[in-house]
């Protein structure tokens, strides 16, 4: 009986050094992972200013009237993404501008895409805080746009256009077409 006792009481204290093992480890990896996250988001605010000072740069070294750096973006359903985009004004004076865009095909051909739905159908996807603004010559506006995709998006490939109207003359200054690549 007394040794019945203690071969119990044994693995009692056997089963009490597991658990507290096991706590122990637990905490050093959520520690870890912890410290893993807490060191990418520093990272990313590195990325993100990196590619605002790439458009800055691009727009005044180059020739160009709109700087969009992705002309792909692969975005999975259900989860979004801001990409930065720039204008610069090459005209003589300043003027009021307005971004826009527009969706030029989707990924089903058979009848059933993305012309056959209206000009409106998109617009959720994409949400800039100043699509209006007013820019003075020689000068650069930095917008990010963030892209939201559904969960009921179809899988696949979708175009559209980046289009800048100078609204003070009414006419199309710069477009450029880039594509959204949904998957999952």
């Amino acid at each position: 009986m007394l040794s019945n006792k203690r071969a119990s009481l044994e693995i009692s204290i056997q089963a009490i050094v597991i658990v507290v093992l096991a706590m122990t480890l637990l905490g050093l990896g959520l520690g870890f992972i912890k410290g893993m996250f807490g060191r990418i988001n520093p990272l990313t605010e590195d990325v993100t200013e990196h590619v605002k000072q790439q458009i800055l740069e691009d727009l005044r070294t180059g020739d160009k009237k709109i700087s969009f750096p992705q002309t792909e973006i692969v975005i999975e359903r259900g989860s979004s993404k801001v990409v930065t985009l720039g204008i610069k004004n090459k005209e003589t004076s300043s003027f009021e501008y307005e971004i826009s865009l527009s969706a030029v095909s989707g990924p089903d051909d058979s009848g059933t895409g993305i012309e056959d739905k209206g000009e409106g159908e998109y617009e959720s996807w994409f949400q800039i805080v100043t699509p209006r603004s007013e820019i003075n010559t020689a000068d650069v506006h930095l917008r990010s746009m963030r892209i939201n995709i559904p969960k009921t998006a179809v899988a696949g490939s979708y175009a559209f256009t980046f289009n800048v109207k100078n609204l003070d003359e009414r006419v199309m200054y710069d477009q450029k077409d880039f594509f959204i690549i949904v998957t999952g």
